[in-house]
């Protein structure tokens, strides 16, 4: 890309409403790659959607049937659709734009969008159908996109020089958990149908692998990862200590393997342990939270830095539950209905808030990027709260409220409950769908805002 001049990105930084980030506000067209069209597609359709099935599923959830079709189906367009989809939308944008360098291969990254987004479809529709020979034709799908996908993003890194130092040494470790628990899942949905394993379904050992992989290893250790390399330069703040994040690491892999090892051996034991060396992995990312945040350069209001927040918030009510499973002071087998409890609020509270702040900061500064092109992209993100829309604050405490009212009802068996907090995420996943996804499209049709389609990313 050529580099053309700087462009006054944030005009009234005071500004509450977040106008500075509007089409007019940065030179040239709104240029979408296929790295934007993975994030579009996770914000614009896959999160909504996921509100809508949690409604579906909200009331035999809080009934504790936790194996329906409806629950899998929610579930997987939450890991899948939702978080997955998000996090390669970002990786593909942020190699040219932080590392430096160019994705190989980048032209085939149209195929890869369609191969991943028709396998999560299929994947979630054979769950919501009972067809389970479709969603492990689906799960194939998605292991060859990841294949795919990964081996674009070695060769960006692999080229990237020095700069690659951005990366954090917790993404190569998701990135394996991502690659197990795809096989796992796939393995999981062929099961069900062939039924070739049946030792593997009892007292749902293999869903407690898959959900420790998947959501521990694959999102947790993406979100530390993005945590420790982004937000500092997000936020021109240094984080405590590097050490500190390497211990997280250990931890979290500790607690992984002691998983794996637990369910195979069945000593209940080494799960109690590893939720005690969960909790205290989640205890030190807190302190990173705090220490970054305190010491950001600009105090203005910031929806980034209220989503670290709560996910600082949900750390604590997450290592309490942990510390005190492992304890022995909750009379729980696992995957009870405090396993459920946990893994809910796992993932729709501490993962959704950390992508959705995240969001906020690195939409638009790609999106500047790609239509500014601006040399100097690693001072872009410094700029004060450049996208805080008032709209966002419903999104943060709708979003919230919704977890914790389907976690609630869940708990105490109260379906109108979990209901009620079912429709509070659906609002929030619509209004930020509004936002990120769909305010731009009036300007484009009404020939107010240049619009292209740029084939590769780099």
């Amino acid at each position: 890309m050529g580099h053309g001049r700087p462009v006054a990105l944030v005009p009234d930084p005071a500004d509450p409403a977040g106008r500075a980030t509007l089409p007019e506000a940065a030179g040239g067209p709104l240029a979408f790659t296929f790295g934007s069209w993975f994030t579009w597609t996770a914000v614009g359709v896959a999160f909504p959607a996921l509100g809508a099935a949690l409604i579906v599923a909200s009331r035999s959830l809080a009934e504790g049937a936790y194996e329906t079709r409806s629950a899998l189906a929610a579930t997987h367009l939450a890991t899948l659709g939702w978080g997955t989809m998000t996090i390669f939308g970002a990786a593909a944008q942020m190699a040219p734009a932080l590392l430096g360098a160019r994705i190989p291969a980048d032209r085939t990254l149209p195929w890869l969008y369609a191969l991943f987004t028709i396998s999560t479809a299929a994947t979630v529709i054979g769950l919501a159908a009972g067809r389970f020979d479709v969603a492990a034709a689906g799960g194939a799908g998605l292991n060859l996109a990841a294949g795919w996908f990964i081996a674009l993003l070695v060769g960006g890194v692999a080229s990237a020089g020095p700069n690659r130092a951005v990366l954090s040494p917790h993404i190569p470790a998701a990135i394996l958990c991502f690659v197990l628990v795809l096989l796992w899942g796939t393995m999981l949905a062929a099961n069900l149908h062939w039924v070739f394993w049946p030792e593997i379904m009892a007292a749902r050992r293999g869903l407690v692998v898959h959900l420790a992989l998947g959501l521990g290893g694959w999102f947790g250790l993406v979100v530390v990862g993005v945590f420790y390399r982004l937000v500092p330069i997000v936020h021109g703040a240094r984080v405590a200590s590097r050490g500190r994040g390497a211990l997280i690491l250990v931890l979290a892999l500790l607690a992984l393997a002691g998983v794996m090892a637990g369910i195979g051996t069945g000593a209940s034991w080494m799960l109690r342990v590893c939720a005690v060396l969960s909790a205290a992995a989640l205890v030190l990312f807190v302190g990173e939270i705090r220490h970054v945040l305190a010491h950001r350069r600009r105090r203005t209001s910031d929806l980034n830095v209220a989503h670290w927040y709560a996910v600082a918030a949900y750390s604590i009510i997450l290592a309490i539950i942990g510390a005190g499973w492992g304890a022995g002071w909750v009379r729980t087998e696992p995957p009870g209905r405090l396993g459920a409890v946990t893994a809910s609020l796992f993932l729709l509270g501490w993962v959704t808030q950390a992508i959705v702040g995240q969001l906020y900061k690195i939409t638009p500064f790609l999106v500047w990027y790609y239509r500014a092109t601006i040399p100097d992209v690693r001072a872009i993100p410094r700029q004060p709260a450049p996208y805080n829309p008032r709209p966002g604050r419903a999104v943060l405490w709708l979003s919230n409220a919704g977890a914790a009212g389907l976690a609630l009802g869940m708990w105490i068996d109260a379906p109108w409950v979990a209901q009620t907090g079912a429709v509070c995420f659906a609002a929030a996943a619509c209004v930020l769908a509004y936002m990120l996804a769909y305010r731009w499209i009036p300007p484009v049709v009404t020939g107010a805002l240049g619009f292209e389609v740029r084939w590769r990313i780099s």
